[in-house]
């Protein structure tokens, strides 16, 4: 596509997202989403629980450190911390209620991310009830699912490094040469700490592209679009919301104190307000995929998975005679 149509779809895309309604959606899934993380934490700390060991979560927060505000962090890993110094009986128990407290709230945040995404492609909502309802609960599902799969596979990594040696030694890789020997073991002790010390921001990072690009692909109420209109906004949302994630925590610590200004309450609010500015970076996404399968496609309100929401047209003004 040449330059100016690419200057035509970042306009029509800041266009879009200035507007109003844009605002009030980033918001409404910002409130949703804060009352449903806590139980969605405490979901995915006791499913995670029914499996593996449950002190293998904390070192994993670090991954976390640097993108969220202080003191949201603070808050963030001592409810981890609780959930995890409970005894391991109670983690069924836990999952239950758990799972139920959470279920209106994460479906009422992941309905309201659905309701924006149809206003970035700008189609009507046209799915069923139930239908909704389902579809809303298989996205968080799914999201509770590939967070513990994510989480285990960097729990992972550091053992299956530490593992590596006695795995040459059972196929009779040591047999060889001593120089070979030196260089490979060189290697691996030279090439580990950058695989521990990037494989799980690596991870954490593949989980959100995939996430957002399922949400783009399955979330809208439109005909399934093909992949190649779903990933530059997938990989583009990736990108800015790990920089203004981080942007936003290094304000937050060295400018902004939410703390003094609403007390108590000044950890839930940093953890609102970047739930917000997540969600509109998501919803820039999508508006940056509608907006270049527009361009590419041509606008075509009869094409399938382009069907926009079409305002009523004006009736001719009548005209009187002398």
């Amino acid at each position: 596509m040449p330059l100016g149509g690419w200057k035509l779809v970042m306009r029509q895309t800041f266009s879009n997202l200035g507007s109003s309604q844009t605002s009030l959606s980033a918001a409404g899934c910002a409130f949703y989403a804060t009352l449903s993380l806590f139980p969605a934490i405490s979901s995915l700390i006791s499913v995670y629980g029914l499996i593996f060991d449950l002190q293998t979560v904390e070192p994993q927060l670090n991954v976390l450190r640097n993108l969220l505000p202080p003191t949201a962090f603070e808050l963030i890993a001592s409810q981890i911390h609780t959930l995890i110094a409970q005894p391991h009986a109670s983690l069924t128990v836990g999952l239950i209620f758990s799972t139920v407290i959470a279920l209106w709230s994460a479906s009422a945040s992941t309905k309201s991310v659905l309701s924006a995404l149809n206003l970035a492609y700008d189609v009507l909502e046209t799915r069923g009830f139930f239908r909704f309802q389902f579809l809303a609960l298989g996205v968080t599902f799914g999201a509770v699912v590939g967070a513990c799969l994510t989480l285990a596979l960097m729990v992972a990594f550091p053992a299956l490094i530490d593992y590596l040696p006695d795995l040459l030694n059972r196929f009779g890789l040591r047999n060889l040469p001593p120089e070979i020997l030196y260089l490979t073991d060189y290697l691996m002790s030279y090439s580990t700490r950058y695989i521990v010390h990037f494989g799980a921001p690596a991870l954490m990072l593949l989980f959100v592209f995939m996430a957002v690009t399922l949400l783009f692909r399955y979330g809208p109420c439109r005909d399934k679009p093909d992949w190649r209109w779903i990933v530059p906004g997938s990989l583009v949302a990736t990108l800015l919301w790990v920089l203004t994630s981080l942007a936003f925590s290094y304000y937050v610590s060295h400018f902004a104190s939410y703390g003094s200004t609403y007390g108590p309450l000044g950890a839930v609010a940093a953890i609102m307000m970047w739930f917000f500015v997540g969600t509109y970076v998501v919803l820039f996404g999508a508006e940056l995929n509608a907006g270049l399968e527009d361009r590419m496609r041509g606008f075509n309100p009869k094409m399938p998975g382009m069907t926009r929401v079409q305002e009523e047209p004006e009736p001719a003004a009548v005209q009187s005679g002398d």
